[in-house]
């Protein structure tokens, strides 16, 4: 019976992506913040708070000697300027999205090898362009995508898989939880970029997508070996690719007449 751990499968898509897996008749592990939230699931489950580094360290004897495949999908949102933002804050989002998932990851790398599994971080179409106010968030995200690539190549020689899923917006409990910088204790200079943030949530909580595709593409990268590093998913995706691209051979030709000036 193959094996995976997920972290944060209280809700959303780490909850969604646990129960396919466990229908699909994997031996699963997820990672809660408390016994209330493991109550009901039908999958075992593990206290870790993916900032505590001897919870985290403490999934080694979880996991055994063998892994065949980790989902990091613990994460939170915060908006805020960053005029107003509080380095502890900044610090907070940093430690849950991008140190807290490769500390596990750094965890479950012996028994990840043994088995020549495959590591899915869960990343956001946040990691690829930034947004007013989602400063903190976009640098989360634009984190975890580099740490990502590195990972990769480190992993290659060792037949462990390594992707990105990178979600669009999909209607999880994430756009009621989102956390603000400051205490949203604005000056007023922001209130109009505040108002687009809030337009959004309401929007995001009330009518984005399904996350059915979304479980569907993370549960992809674990079961296919052809599954793509980098996996955008969401309605609108296309329009995000084409404009990281626009993005990209901006900066070059940019570059380019830059540098033909020195």
């Amino acid at each position: 019976m193959p094996s995976a751990l997920i972290t944060g499968t209280s809700s959303g898509f780490g909850r969604a992506v646990a129960q396919r897996l466990h229908d699909l008749g994997w031996d699963v592990l997820g990672t809660v913040l408390s016994p209330e939230e493991a109550e009901g699931l039908p999958w075992a489950t593990a206290l870790v708070d993916v900032t505590d580094d001897s919870a985290v360290e403490g999934l080694r004897d979880h996991v055994g000697g063998s892994l065949d495949a980790l989902v990091n999908n613990a994460g939170i949102a915060m908006a805020g300027p960053w005029e107003e933002m509080t380095s502890a804050e900044l610090r907070r989002i940093l430690d849950v999205n991008v140190v807290g998932a490769m500390a596990v990851t750094r965890a479950c790398l012996p028994a990840l090898r043994a088995a020549r599994g495959v590591v899915v971080n869960l990343s956001s179409v946040s990691g690829q362009a930034g947004d007013p106010l989602m400063g903190p968030y976009n640098a989360s995200k634009f984190a975890l995508e580099g740490a990502s690539e590195a990972l990769r190549a480190e992993l290659k020689p060792h037949g462990v898989r390594v992707h990105l899923v990178e979600p669009g917006p999909f209607r999880t409990p994430i756009s009621r939880a989102i956390q603000t910088a400051g205490g949203r204790a604005s000056s007023g200079a922001y209130a109009e970029a505040w108002d687009g943030v809030d337009h959004w949530l309401s929007w995001h909580e009330e009518s984005s997508a399904d996350p059915s595709a979304c479980v569907d593409a993370i549960v992809g990268a674990v079961l296919r070996d052809d599954a793509p590093f980098r996996i955008p998913v969401g309605d609108g995706i296309s329009d995000v690719v084409r404009r990281h691209a626009a993005k990209l051979a901006d900066t070059a030709t940019r570059a380019d007449t830059w540098l033909a000036t020195l």
